[in-house]
């Protein structure tokens, strides 16, 4: 295995690590898991990416194996440049997504009195 795949896999990780640390802080200081009774809505992807750790860990696994194997036949989508480009895609929307996930984590209902 090339040392860039050994590299981009471990900052893959890195970012899912560090991205659910910072999830999990962040929920916490809003009150996770009883938010309900403050008023809001945690956000579907908040909670997809906080309760869905292991999911998450096997992404880099998946595309090391398929790195590896982009290196040894290097032709057409097992080309080890496209397989490099969608590991770099892979840890930008990893990041994104934690990233925004973090920011936004929860939403409060707007109630309307109908008179």
């Amino acid at each position: 295995m090339a040392r860039p795949t050994t590299i981009l896999a471990l900052v893959q990780t890195l970012v899912v690590v560090v991205g659910f640390i910072g999830l999990g802080v962040v929920l916490k200081g809003c009150g996770y898991p009883n938010g309900e009774l403050m008023g809001v809505r945690w956000t579907p992807l908040a909670l997809f990416l906080r309760e869905h750790l292991g999911f998450l860990l096997l992404i880099p696994v998946m595309w090391v194996f398929y790195a590896s194997t982009a290196e040894r036949k290097d032709c057409g989508w097992l080309s080890y440049r496209i397989a490099f480009i969608i590991g770099l895609a892979i840890a930008a929307c990893m990041l994104s997504a934690f990233l925004y996930a973090s920011c936004y984590p929860f939403t409060r209902p707007i109630w309307f009195g109908v008179r």
